[in-house]
C-alpha cells in the first residue's frame, strides 16, 4: 500500500458536512489490505458438451467495426478543460445514438507505482453505481476494483467538468513531485485546523443536548456564535485552498477493493440477483493448457467491494480442450452468459454460477459472421433485455431469450456500429438502457445520447 497520507476532511467531516466516516487519520483514499482465505467452490468439470457441427449458424450481413487494431490515440491536457470526444453511429446501425464523453478516468487511482491510465472493464449495477478495474498491467495480472456513485460525481464536479476525476486524482499523485507537495499540505492543513474542528464538534455536541427552555436558549445563542467563529476560521481556509478541498471530495468519493488478480480484466460484470460483482482471473488469453488446470471466478461484494468466494471449474469440450473464460455477463433473471469468437463468428454460452450449481452449455444457434476482430467482452442491456458482443467500434446484439432458445434469425441481430477508431474495452448499461462505453487512450468512458436497442 502506498504511503499514509492525512484526511481533512475526515477532520472537518463534522463542521461542514463532507458526510465521510473515517477517522481523522485514515489516508486520502484507503485501498484495503489484500484479500486472504477466500471460501473456495470447487465444481469440476461444468460445461455440457457441444458439437459445433451440430449448432445453428446464422448467416447474418453485418456491420464493420474497426478490424485492423489500429487506434488514434491522444494524451490528456489539463489547459484545455473543454476536450470531449463525439461519435456518432454510422448511417445504417440499428440505433441512431451518439457517444460523448461522460468522463476521463485518471492515470491511477494511487493504490501502486504501476499505474498507468489502464482500464479493462467497466460494470453498473441497479443502484447508480458505476465501478471500474484498474489493471497494473499484464505482467502481474492484479488490480483493483474502483465504486463511485454517478450521481454523487455529477454533484462533485464531474458532470460540468469530464476532466474533474482524472485532475483531482492527478493532484495527489504520490507518485510526482506535484503530488508529494499537496499531499504534505493537506497534512499541514490536518494539524492546523485540528484544534478548532475539535472545538465545533464538542459545541455541536453541546446544543445537541439543549432543551427549548429559557435558560437553555441564552446558552443556545452564546453556543452558535462560538460555533459559527469557529465554523468561520475553518471556512477561511477552505477558500484559500478550494482545489485541495474540491479534489480530496472527488478523491474520497471512491470506494477501493483490495489488490486482487484480475486476469485480463475484461469480464468486471454486475449480478443483479444477489447484488453481487465477479471477475474472472484469466492469466492467459488462451484456453487453458490442459484439463487439470481451473477456470477461477471471483465473486464479491458491492457494499464493500470484499471477496466472499472464488469459483474453481474446468469446461472440458471435446476430446482434449479445456475452455477458459474470457467474458462473462448476467440477466435479470441471474443467468451467465460468456462468448468466444468461432471462425469468423461469434457463439454465446449460457448457465448459472452461485455457491449452490456451476453449469454452461452452448447456446444452440451462433453468428456466423462478426464486424469486430477482438473479442472486447460481453455485456446485457436491462432496459431491452439484449446481449452484447463488443469489438472496437460494433456492439451486436441478440435478445437474450434467443440466444438461449436458438430462435433467433439474422434480423434479430442488432448492429450499432462507428468511426471512432478508439479501443473499446467494455460496455455497461443503466437501468433505462443507455450504454457506457470504456475506450482507450486516454481512458474515458463515453455515454449514449439514446437508449441503446
Amino acid at each position: 500500500m502506498r504511503t499514509s497520507i492525512k484526511l481533512m476532511t475526515a477532520l472537518f467531516s463534522v463542521v461542514i458536512g463532507f458526510g465521510f466516516s473515517q477517522t481523522a487519520s485514515a489516508d486520502v483514499i484507503d485501498a484495503p489490505d489484500p484479500a486472504n482465505n477466500i471460501p473456495q467452490v470447487n465444481a469440476g468439470n461444468v460445461l455440457k458438451d457441444y458439437s459445433q457441427t451440430k449448432l445453428n449458424a446464422v448467416d447474418n450481413s453485418t456491420l464493420k467495426g474497426n478490424m485492423d487494431r489500429k487506434y488514434t490515440e491522444r494524451t490528456l491536457d489539463e489547459n484545455s478543460p473543454s476536450t470531449t470526444d463525439s461519435y456518432a453511429s454510422t448511417p445504417d446501425s440499428s440505433t441512431q445514438t451518439t457517444l460523448q464523453t461522460k468522463l476521463y478516468l485518471p492515470d491511477g487511482f494511487n493504490v501502486t507505482n504501476y499505474q498507468h491510465g489502464n482500464f479493462q472493464s467497466i460494470t453498473l449495477d441497479d443502484s447508480g453505481n458505476i465501478y471500474f478495474i484498474e489493471s497494473n498491467g499484464s505482467d502481474t495480472n492484479l488490480g483493483v476494483i474502483v465504486k463511485y456513485n454517478l450521481a454523487q460525481v455529477e454533484k462533485l464536479g464531474v458532470g460540468k467538468d469530464p476532466m474533474a476525476l482524472w485532475k483531482a486524482f492527478n493532484y495527489f499523485n504520490p507518485y510526482t513531485d506535484e503530488g508529494v507537495s499537496h499531499n504534505q499540505q493537506y497534512e499541514t492543513l490536518y494539524e492546523q485546523l485540528k484544534a478548532q474542528t475539535n472545538t465545533a464538534k464538542q459545541l455541536k455536541q453541546q446544543i445537541g443536548k439543549l432543551s427549548t427552555s429559557k435558560s437553555d436558549k441564552q446558552k443556545r445563542t452564546t453556543l452558535n456564535a462560538k460555533l459559527s467563529a469557529v465554523q468561520s476560521q475553518i471556512d477561511q481556509v477552505q477558500q484559500q485552498n478550494a482545489d485541495l478541498f474540491k479534489y480530496a471530495k472527488i478523491d474520497q468519493a471512491a470506494q477501493l477493493s483490495p489488490q486482487v488478480d484480475i486476469g485480463h480484466g475484461q469480464t468486471l460484470s454486475f449480478n443483479p440477483v444477489n447484488k453481487h460483482l465477479y471477475i474472472v482471473e484469466d492469466n492467459t488469453l488462451t484456453d487453458l493448457r490442459n484439463r487439470t488446470e481451473n477456470n477461477t471466478v471471483l465473486e464479491m461484494t458491492t457494499s464493500n467491494l470484499k471477496p466472499i468466494r472464488q469459483y474453481n471449474f474446468q469446461m472440458f469440450h471435446g476430446d482434449s480442450a479445456n475452455l477458459q473464460l474470457h467474458t462473462l455477463a448476467w440477466d435479470k433473471q441471474g443467468n451467465a452468459y460468456w462468448g468466444r469468437k468461432t471462425g469468423l463468428g461469434y457463439m454465446f454460452f449460457y448457465g448459472r454460477m452461485d455457491e449452490h450449481d456451476v453449469q454452461f452449455q452452448a447456446a444452440p444457434s451462433y453468428v456466423k459472421n462478426r464486424g469486430g476482430s477482438p473479442n472486447q467482452g460481453v455485456s446485457y442491456n436491462p432496459a431491452s433485455d439484449r446481449l452484447y458482443f463488443v469489438s472496437d467500434d460494433i456492439l451486436t446484439s441478440i435478445p437474450a431469450q434467443q440466444v438461449r432458445d436458438g430462435s433467433f434469425t439474422p434480423s434479430d441481430i442488432h448492429y450499432d456500429a462507428f468511426t471512432s477508431n478508439r479501443e473499446c474495452e467494455s460496455l455497461a448499461f443503466d437501468q433505462d438502457g443507455y450504454g457506457y462505453l470504456l475506450v482507450l487512450w486516454p481512458a474515458e468512458v463515453m455515454k449514449s445520447s439514446t437508449p441503446l436497442d
